[in-house]
């Protein structure tokens, strides 16, 4: 889970703030087109990108457990 959650914090930090950046200087600086997200909203993105990792890692390892480890070797 490590890895998922290095990703999701420099992908929405620093990663979303270059980006937002990109679109406010496309969009003249107007900040009536592009507004910044809350910091929650932001925290919550990385929470739920850690869980559905975690959920999406957790169903193959559960279903690779189920079979013997004789006929898997």
């Amino acid at each position: 889970m490590l890895p998922a959650l290095v990703g999701a914090v420099l992908g929405v930090f620093p990663g979303g703030w270059a980006l937002f950046a990109a679109v406010n200087a496309i969009t003249g600086g107007d900040s009536d087109k592009a507004t910044l997200p809350a910091p929650w909203q932001l925290i919550a993105m990385v929470l739920v990108i850690v869980a559905a990792v975690a959920a999406l890692t957790a169903v193959p390892a559960h279903l690779g457990g189920r079979r013997p480890v004789t006929a898997t070797l």
